[in-house]
């Protein structure tokens, strides 16, 4: 045996229509293309055991609680048809994000309170294959200048099997779009308190608290129960004239935020916040540039709008 290799990863995600039944998602119709993928099999808990003995040494813990832990990076694009849901649209609705298609037009993700979905999930690693059912988690969003703009994406999921199975070679990709760079030609400025602003890097974490939720009497679930989103602009600092970023800070002031990536009809994104409020701000030199790195707290306004994607 020559061993498994790195590079050759293959992840397959499904919505399941009943929590933790396995929705069997295939390489055909489920393929996700992934940057980097990690897996834990075996995350959780071991149990110790405290034994008083006439001898020093250790007790073998107990394996207590474990579940399977999937962190993975996403290119972020369109779908390549205005009014389609992108490929990677089921991996959002498992981190607490409602999908709602307007054909022909757009379509928007929201997040929601209660009701979320899930999905099942097959890790290939080469020749070995993880399971889980039950899926729910979190993602994150990178959109730094002359780069990929990416999300990532991190679940909990309910222990499955692991087993040697050789890897699929009829993984479908066709669903998935040629992500654009971050540049002028591509991607607005951001817009922060109503004005627009130019930047360096942007990152939003949605920070969904998913839990591995067991209790005695009834089937183990992983449970979205909390979330709060946060950010860090990186600007370039305005005059004051423009915006007062300090005095935003000092006041604790809230305001609109929105960005929009991609030009075409298929592959344009748009982030969107009512409500966003910008903490103290530190100074950074980029290419001998004044730059502001400023952090971001995203609030909800009427419930379940702090962060809206848009795909058009």
């Amino acid at each position: 045996m020559d061993g498994f290799i790195m590079r050759r990863r293959l992840v397959l995600a499904a919505i399941e229509a009943t929590y933790g039944d396995d929705a069997a998602p295939t390489p055909a119709a489920n393929a996700i293309l992934t940057r980097t993928v990690q897996v834990r099999p075996l995350a959780g808990e071991d149990i110790d055991r405290p034994l008083l003995r006439p001898y020093y040494g250790n007790s073998q813990s107990i394996a207590g609680e474990k579940h399977v832990e999937l962190t993975m990076e996403v290119e972020l694009a369109g779908s390549g048809t205005a009014g389609e849901a992108p490929a990677w649209g089921v991996l959002l609705r498992a981190c607490g994000f409602a999908e709602t298609v307007n054909a022909g037009t757009d379509v928007t993700y929201n997040p929601i309170t209660g009701g979320e979905e899930s999905i099942s999930c097959f890790i290939h690693r080469d020749g070995v294959l993880h399971k889980f059912t039950g899926g729910r988690g979190s993602v994150s969003f990178t959109v730094d200048v002359n780069a990929i703009p990416y999300m990532t994406f991190n679940f909990l999921g309910l222990l499955g099997e692991v087993s040697n199975e050789s890897m699929p070679t009829t993984a479908d990709y066709s669903a998935w779009q040629t992500p654009l760079p971050v540049t002028n030609q591509n991607t607005t400025p951001l817009t922060l308190h109503g004005v627009q602003l130019s930047f360096s890097s942007l990152s939003l974490d949605f920070a969904v608290e998913a839990v591995k939720d067991m209790v005695v009497g009834q089937d183990s679930s992983i449970k979205i129960v909390d979330r709060s989103p946060s950010g860090t602009a990186v600007v370039q600092e305005p005059a004051l004239s423009l915006v007062n970023l300090y005095t935003k800070a000092r006041d604790a002031s809230v305001g609109e935020f929105a960005l929009t990536h991609g030009t075409v009809a298929g592959n344009i994104i748009e982030l969107t916040g009512p409500k966003v409020g910008t903490s103290s701000p530190t100074e950074q030199d980029r290419n001998g540039v004044q730059m502001l790195s400023v952090p971001l707290t995203i609030n909800p306004d009427t419930g379940n709008d702090e962060l809206v994607i848009t795909v058009k």
